[in-house]
């Protein structure tokens, strides 16, 4: 912590209520002699040792003199019962020096407990970001088990054509897919090199006659890993190659670079 965070917790310190790492902190800047923390200690300590001076002064009962005497004579003779009439009632002070005090302290432990309240609601709002981030962290492990069920259903069902997608570069994991006519095509792939955000790999039908249809944009997961089901836009005898290139992130609507990935149909 610097100093500016340090300047509020000066009082608390100087009434000996600062506890834990924050008051290491600020000793730990009290030892290395810091100009600005020692003077605003020193400061905190002088209102704190002041708190009683700040009482209005109170006149002594007109009395006092007597007392004093009376007092002194008592050694050598009982003294004289003094009526209650010949002391006149002595004036208490309006707001005693304890009740200065008391007030003074009262506004620091309220300036504390006002910055305790402050931090609790900051360690509030860091639960609840936590708690929504596990939440998105468990929406995404169920839309992944969710693909991986699609995935494991196509790849077992007896309908389904397995494919092997080759890679063009020898260094390149293959890819595996699984076509079936209604179910969709299958894809998954271990190992796969990390990709840009601004890169995607896309998977292409490549009819007996026509362009190359677009079927699915994905990305390697963190891990390397592709599985994904995507549905079948031909009919599967007309298509004559399954193909993957690498495209700009979205996609595009023909393939603008070498194919990277090829396996035959019919």
């Amino acid at each position: 912590m610097d100093c500016e965070q340090l300047a509020p917790l000066y009082e608390e310190y100087a009434l000996g209520i600062l506890e834990g790492a924050e008051r290491d902190e600020l000793e730990a800047h009290l030892a290395r002699a810091c100009p600005k923390c020692t003077a605003g200690v020193a400061k905190a300590r002088g209102v704190v040792a002041q708190l009683a001076l700040m009482a209005p002064d109170a006149q002594p009962a007109a009395t006092l003199r007597t007392k004093i005497r009376d007092a002194a004579r008592s050694s050598a003779a009982p003294a004289r019962p003094v009526a209650q009439r010949d002391i006149p009632a002595a004036k208490r002070p309006m707001f005693p020096a304890w009740a200065w005090a008391a007030a003074a302290a009262l506004a620091l432990l309220t300036g504390y407990s006002i910055r305790q309240m402050e931090i609790q609601t900051t360690q509030l709002a860091e639960l609840r970001r936590e708690m929504n981030l596990a939440t998105a962290q468990s929406k995404a492990l169920q839309n992944r088990l969710d693909q991986d069920r699609k995935v494991a259903s196509v790849m077992m069902s007896p309908g389904s054509m397995p494919l092997k997608l080759m890679p063009m570069d020898k260094k390149m994991p293959m890819v595996h897919a699984y076509l079936h006519p209604h179910m969709g095509v299958a894809i998954t792939a271990d190992e796969m090199p990390s990709m840009p955000e601004a890169r995607t790999l896309q998977l292409w039908f490549v009819p007996k006659k026509g362009k190359p249809m677009s079927v699915a944009v994905f990305h390697p997961d963190a891990q390397g890993e592709i599985a994904l089901v995507a549905p079948v836009n031909m009919p599967v005898n007309e298509i004559a190659e399954l193909e993957i290139t690498e495209e700009p992130a979205g996609g595009s609507p023909q393939p603008t670079s070498p194919i990277a990935w090829m396996a035959q149909v019919n």
